[in-house]
């Protein structure tokens, strides 16, 4: 039978009191994150295998702590589509779930990719038509619309669905390597804002000099420091690009920074000054510039040509598995592969599916084979 939206104490101890002797739950939250730094959560749907759903409201109730325990249950599975942010707003409110299964990133294995939505899994697997009319709704609106609910309710209830299904097609290997990722996604650091590690989140980061990595780092300390004290979107504050951009070529002063492609004006009068001095203090302490990272050795001729063969190889992995993108592993990887190397971003199904394969062929434990217009990696028989 379906709960009810729970908006009681009572309600909601009885509720988890029912789902202590199951062994998983499927999970999704609705929250807000427009105008400030932290998601506010706004939703927390549950529902079981036995379909019983249930809509908590954490505006309403004060105390979540007995929806906490079942989430930190090491006996009860929390099933997630496209768990990093769902985590990452649960963690906010002093919840890390443990332990988890992220269906789109199981989907993989399905030959979706690892960004699929959950619309299209459902249905393309399923042959269920998942509404999509509420995802730019309110959720902070009270009362909640019938529509609101009806959505909130539809989009969990076919986690209940989905979870066996896809469970069902993975092979023991594919689960163990799933295991890698979903303890990443389980990982405290991961959710953790420290604003002079900010910067390292940059992506052109280590293009810049020494010197434009000092200041990038420096404005994004400042820039995170800046967006939790006063909770907005750090994109307000300053954006990615127009950081990088200060970076590339700082500005003397406050005049200069106008200059500065696609910054905003109002931003330049509001915190110049603040910019420009940060600037100063760079330049003023080349002690503390990061020191230039070291080339790896040139890719000699030989490893050229192993190179070629692996990234044919990549890319026919990401034709068959539908991976969204063909950089989802770099020459950086690929080359640690061959040179013997360890490589901390070749975990979960990216291991299985490249790295395993290719370190058997290069010791000689699997064949590269052109099988019915495939590449693919075969291993040989013992």
């Amino acid at each position: 039978m379906t709960q009810p939206l729970i908006t009681t104490q009572a309600a909601l101890t009885d509720f988890c009191s029912a789902l202590t002797s199951l062994s998983w739950i499927a999970v999704d939250t609705e929250f807000l994150r427009v105008n400030t730094y932290y998601p506010k959560l706004c939703l927390i749907q549950i529902a079981t295998p036995q379909g019983e759903v249930a809509l908590i409201d954490p505006l309403t109730l004060h105390d979540l702590s007995p929806l906490w325990r079942i989430f930190t249950d090491p006996s009860i599975v929390k099933v997630f589509h496209s768990a990093r942010q769902d985590m990452e707003v649960l963690v906010q409110q002093g919840c890390l779930p443990s332990p988890i299964f992220d269906t789109q990133v199981a989907a993989v294995f399905l030959g979706y990719g690892h960004l699929a939505g959950l619309a299209r899994l459902m249905q393309e697997e399923l042959d269920w038509t998942l509404s999509k009319d509420q995802t730019r709704t309110d959720w902070s609106q009270r009362p909640l619309q019938a529509d609101q609910l009806r959505y909130a309710q539809e989009d969990v209830t076919s986690l209940t669905q989905l979870y066996p299904h896809v469970l069902a097609k993975l092979s023991t290997a594919q689960q163990q390597a799933l295991n890698e990722d979903f303890e990443q996604l389980q990982d405290p650091s991961l959710y953790q804002v420290t604003p002079d590690e900010a910067g390292h989140r940059l992506k052109a980061l280590n293009r810049l000099s020494p010197k434009s990595q000092a200041i990038a780092l420096s404005l994004a300390a400042w820039r995170e420091t800046y967006a939790i004290e006063h909770d907005r979107p750090r994109r307000w504050v300053l954006s990615d690009d127009t950081l990088v951009a200060i970076a590339k070529r700082p500005p003397k002063t406050v005049k200069a920074l106008y200059k500065v492609p696609n910054i905003k004006a109002s931003s330049v009068r509001e915190f110049g000054e603040t910019w420009i001095e940060l600037i100063d203090r760079v330049f003023q302490s080349p002690k503390t510039w990061p020191e230039k990272a070291p080339k790896p050795p040139p890719v000699t001729d030989r490893e050229q040509i192993a190179l070629n063969l692996m990234l044919a190889f990549r890319d026919q992995v990401t034709q068959t598995y539908g991976i969204n993108t063909g950089n989802w592993v770099g020459k950086t990887e690929l080359l640690a592969i061959l040179r013997h190397e360890e490589s901390a971003t070749l975990k979960g199904w990216r291991r299985l599916l490249l790295e395993a394969p290719l370190r058997d062929f290069f010791a000689q434990k699997a064949d590269l084979r052109w099988c019915e217009d495939e590449l693919v990696l075969v291993k040989r028989s013992t």
